[in-house]
């Protein structure tokens, strides 16, 4: 049986990302997911990153395997950002957030370097909001992985919707620190993504609680069936993160 993984949820206290703990662990058990990487919400990836960084990590201790933890830094705090990313990747965060559109400059800024090189350093994937803002978009993300060849990407949300043009020549750029998280994309676009990347790089997530993971799942598997693609709906990311995966 295959474990499903969700590779993007918020779990968050204000806004359209507001979600106890306790009701995710349960729509995630009406969906079939087994664990799920969970993140700050907004304003924790915006400015509150010590702060969202700590409460991540406290409900992931608390969700009994469940959860698994993300952290964020903003770029815009320097040296300071790199010493919390090293804090929360010994406190057991396993993937680095970043959201330019969110937290004010545009993907591929040199600001960014210093916390690209250590996330390298620290074997830590950096997932990228990538979508309907011009801040961040998939070719943008492409230019910034190939400066940083070793470090792991995680593009989020295939460009949806604004950039799902970019998809197609990112996918048969065919890099191999790059991956593909579904979440609010199209699922024809994601049927098509999987004839065209290598199924090592697609990864399932749902971005919960802005979408249902069960509708995310349902069309998933229609256009990607699990019999033919097991790992895009956990493997892959396990893998990424080093992490046990059934």
């Amino acid at each position: 049986m295959i474990e499903i993984i969700d590779g993007y949820c918020t779990l968050g206290t204000e806004r359209e990302t507001q979600i106890a703990p306790a009701e995710l662990l349960r729509r995630m058990d009406r969906a079939g997911i087994g664990r799920a990487v969970v993140a700050p919400d907004d304003r924790e990836i915006a400015v509150n990153n010590v702060r969202g960084n700590d409460r991540i990590l406290e409900e992931c201790r608390r969700a009994g395997g469940r959860f698994i933890p993300a952290c964020t830094v903003n770029p815009w705090y320097g040296p300071a950002g790199c010493e919390e990313l090293r804090r929360a990747a010994a406190a057991g965060a396993r993937m680095l957030v970043l959201a330019p559109a969110l937290q004010g400059y545009c993907l591929g800024d040199e600001l960014m370097d210093d916390l690209l090189l250590l996330a390298g350093d620290l074997r830590m994937p950096v997932y990228v909001h990538t979508g309907p803002h011009s801040a961040s978009s998939p070719a943008q993300l492409a230019l910034v992985a190939a400066r940083h060849p070793r470090t792991s990407f995680i593009l989020g949300h295939c460009g949806s919707t604004d950039y799902a043009y970019d998809m197609p020549p990112v996918i048969k750029a065919g890099m191999q620190n790059l991956y593909f998280e579904a979440s609010l994309a199209r699922p024809w676009a994601v049927g098509a993504y999987g004839k065209l990347a290598p199924k090592q790089a697609l990864i399932f997530g749902s971005s919960a609680p802005r979408n249902d993971a069960g509708f995310e799942l349902e069309f998933l598997r229609r256009y990607l069936p699990p019999a033919e693609y097991p790992d895009v709906y956990g493997g892959n990311l396990a893998r990424l993160l080093k992490e046990p995966h059934s």
